[in-house]
């Protein structure tokens, strides 16, 4: 059983402004835990300080937290990184494994968020410098429904299979199913 980590950011700044603090992916996660009996955390990050808090912290307690095998960025996103609402610029790729790398090493770390891979290049060094087992989210700008619709889908398919590296596979079922999808958002996998 895949055991997920969730940091989410606030979602201030989008197209739907009568409902900006109704975006919650921990209702997303419920669904995930209440089916399948998984443990989720979940946690708002507002800034760096806090997301470097909560890697070290979850580092720090292995005992605890080295059954949390998916790490979850749902946030806006920009070009290879992250974005943080109401402070001055993103968190690319490299800055965040240099945050902590051993907190992402042996996980699947997946970025719900506008082009965080666009870059396929600076992906796999990401996954190179962290030792993630897995890297995966969107090279294109994606609308935040469907991506919400392409994440439930995908760790669907994560809690189902034990050799991930299926993921990675173009003519997989998880593929073939949702392809039209997956194309829209230019899902990535490395």
């Amino acid at each position: 059983m895949h055991n997920i980590i969730c940091f989410e950011t606030e979602w201030l700044y989008n197209s739907h402004k009568g409902n900006q603090f109704k975006l919650e992916t921990k209702l997303l996660l419920d669904c995930l835990s209440n089916f399948y009996n998984c443990n989720i955390v979940h946690r708002h990050i507002l800034s760096r300080e806090n997301l470097q808090y909560y890697m070290d912290y979850f580092t720090n307690d292995k005992r605890k937290f080295n059954k949390y095998d998916i790490i979850y960025f749902s946030s806006h996103g920009w070009n290879h990184a992250l974005s943080f609402e109401g402070e001055n610029g993103d968190i690319d790729l490299a800055e965040l494994a240099n945050l902590n790398k051993e907190f992402f090493f042996n996980k699947i770390v997946h970025f719900s968020s506008c082009r965080t891979l666009a870059n396929e290049n600076l992906a796999l060094k990401f996954k190179e410098q962290t030792g993630a087992k897995l890297v995966t989210g969107y090279r294109s700008s994606v609308d935040t429904m469907r991506s919400a619709i392409a994440d439930m889908a995908y760790f669907n398919e994560l809690m189902h299979i034990k050799n991930i590296g299926i993921i990675l596979n173009k003519s997989s079922k998880f593929r073939r199913t949702y392809s039209s999808l997956l194309e829209e958002l230019k899902f990535t996998a490395v």
